[in-house]
């Protein structure tokens, strides 16, 4: 009996993970029954359509939030993050998945992925700042990241 050894394992387990999400992306965001909900935070119940007409935050409610979210900065007037895994297939997990929660909030980040590395930031540009729809996905992101790390 042939044994794996343990970080065999993981890569197989975090390649299944990225499948199902990708899966779940395909059979569930892109159906025409999810495009006529109208979309809202899951966990604070607003709808949309008072996120798009949010205001930017004040500088002292940036500071504020921004001391609530471990790991996250201000660069160039955005929520800035970096998240480092193990392995590309992890960041790839974590961007599958953080990608489904965004598309159900209609309010997605501006990343880039190079290999282990993830690098997010988030402005909502219609407020010309940072708002509390990007507190929530930064919020959401550091959620997900613990599940990978």
């Amino acid at each position: 009996m042939m044994l794996l050894s343990s970080t065999k394992l993981l890569k197989i387990v975090s390649t299944v993970i990225c499948l199902i999400t990708i899966t779940v992306l395909v059979i569930n965001v892109g159906t025409v029954e999810s495009k006529n909900k109208p979309l809202s935070y899951p966990h604070q119940n607003i709808p949309m359509s008072e996120l798009a007409s949010s205001k930017s935050l004040t500088e002292t409610e940036i500071k504020t939030a921004v001391n609530s979210l471990p790991g996250w900065s201000i660069n160039n007037n955005k929520l800035h993050r970096e998240y480092k895994f193990n392995s590309f297939v992890e960041a790839f997990g974590f961007m599958s998945s953080t990608a489904l929660i965004a598309e159900s909030m209609g309010h997605h980040p501006e990343w880039s992925n190079v290999y282990n590395i993830v690098i997010i930031d988030l402005t909502t540009h219609d407020a010309g700042g940072i708002t509390d729809a990007d507190v929530a996905l930064a919020r959401k992101m550091n959620e997900v990241a613990q599940h990978f790390q």
